[in-house]
């Protein structure tokens, strides 16, 4: 109703505009008026026929020159246009719709030099393109989205415009057209001082996170997605037709849970979370390649466990949750945690990511601690946000047995970061 009232206001514009130069020209009469009259009939017959013709009929279509991608990449667009009357367009705008979740940067490790002024990080996207078609049928508009941000993103619509030379007649459509975008967060490498596991032998615990006693050969079994090229048993792949891999003894205590907090709180840092989802990554990928049997839990407003399990499937799971996760949830860590620890086996290495310490959750630590050999706590938060309560707190899991890190700005805008454990 709305727009067949403002196309009915534009006919009627130009039908006044016709009817003015019409009775200028009988009225005044003489070779002048009847001059100015037949001059600008074209334009009233253009501007007539640009109000009939359909700018909502034409086949549209957005590509981007990667969907899956990693935080801090750019990422081209390119709109194409494709209209079958080459009707002549003075000019044509198109304008693209972007979403909020793509209203920030990454910048990857820069990002953490300012911790504490996340504002710094939001960036108001506007890409306005402006062409002049005439009697072209295909149009085509390019951009770059630079530094793109971790996230599930849809880029849903575009509006195009256009119009007369004048000004009096402008027509625009919204094309909705859905383009979708999985950006993983950025992964860097990480050092341990101390390697953590437990032999057989003597009554001193020694850490590594090395899955595997490489010199103890218990069988083969057919190659899976993980293994290494060194593992493979050429003589029974020469045999069997098919690739094989050694198996080996495992050690003891190479099970690992890595715990993501991913929970609500009241003045939540968004790059600390940025930096608490990197590191929770940065720890799988870590884990994986080392060989480690790893399990993952996030609790949030979207709880997830991963089991025991290094099938592609399994930690393909992990990477598409900590692609998407945003902070959220109505129920603090220590309840969601207290609800989870029975999922969790006995005698694990636990590493346990949060941006916040209080002292209301340290009673589920210290369960999680009875039900673990060793727990590693990292806190991402800005220096100078670290209070005398977190190091209170710090203190107190300190002296009871747990390895608490701080990673500020200082580490996490290092390539390779070094933890203790």
């Amino acid at each position: 109703m709305r727009l067949s009232l403002s196309l009915a206001a534009k006919f009627l514009s130009v039908i006044v505009l016709f009817g003015v130069f019409y009775s200028y020209a009988m009225f005044q009469g003489g070779f002048v008026s009847w001059f100015l009259f037949y001059s600008f009939l074209p334009i009233i017959l253009y501007l007539f026929l640009l109000l009939l013709y359909p700018i909502s009929n034409w086949t549209v279509s957005r590509k981007l020159s990667k969907h899956i991608v990693r935080a801090s990449e750019n990422v081209e667009a390119e709109i194409h246009l494709y209209r079958k009357i080459p009707f002549p367009l003075y000019y044509c705008v198109v304008e693209e719709f972007f979403p909020e979740s793509l209203q920030k940067k990454d910048t990857n490790r820069m990002k953490y030099r300012h911790m504490d002024k996340a504002d710094l990080l939001e960036e108001k996207r506007v890409v306005k393109a402006i062409f002049f078609p005439w009697f072209r049928r295909h149009l085509t508009v390019s951009y770059t989205l630079d530094n793109v941000p971790r996230g599930e993103h849809h880029l849903k619509a575009f509006r195009i415009k256009t119009g007369d030379f004048f000004g009096f007649v402008k027509k625009e459509h919204i094309y909705l057209t859905d383009s979708y975008m999985l950006v993983y967060p950025y992964q860097r490498d990480i050092s341990f001082r101390q390697n953590v596991t437990s032999f057989d032998e003597g009554t001193t615990a020694s850490y590594t996170i090395n899955a595997r006693n490489t010199n103890v050969v218990t069988g083969v079994r057919e190659y899976m997605p993980g293994d290494r090229f060194s593992w493979i048993d050429w003589k029974n792949t020469a045999k069997k037709n098919t690739v094989m891999t050694k198996e080996f003894e495992q050690e003891k205590s190479t099970s690992i849970l890595v715990v993501l907090d991913a929970c609500q709180t009241t003045g939540l840092n968004e790059v600390a979370f940025e930096g608490s989802i990197e590191v929770t990554g940065s720890l799988l990928k870590y884990i994986k390649n080392n060989s480690s049997q790893v399990s993952f839990l996030a609790l949030g407003e979207e709880k997830i466990f991963v089991p025991f399990d290094q099938s592609p499937e399994k930690l393909e799971t992990a990477s598409n949750y900590l692609a998407r996760i945003q902070p959220g949830g109505t129920a603090s860590f220590s309840q969601q945690m207290s609800g989870e620890l029975r999922k969790i086996p006995n005698g694990l290495v636990t590493f346990l990511v949060t941006t916040h310490l209080e002292w209301s959750a340290i009673s589920s630590v210290e369960d999680l601690k009875k039900k673990s050999r060793k727990i590693i706590l990292f806190l991402i938060k800005p220096t100078s946000q670290v209070t005398e309560e977190d190091t209170r707190i710090i203190h107190h899991l300190s002296s009871s047995g747990i390895s608490v890190n701080v990673l500020t700005e200082e580490q996490l805008t290092q390539q390779k970061f070094e933890v203790s454990t």
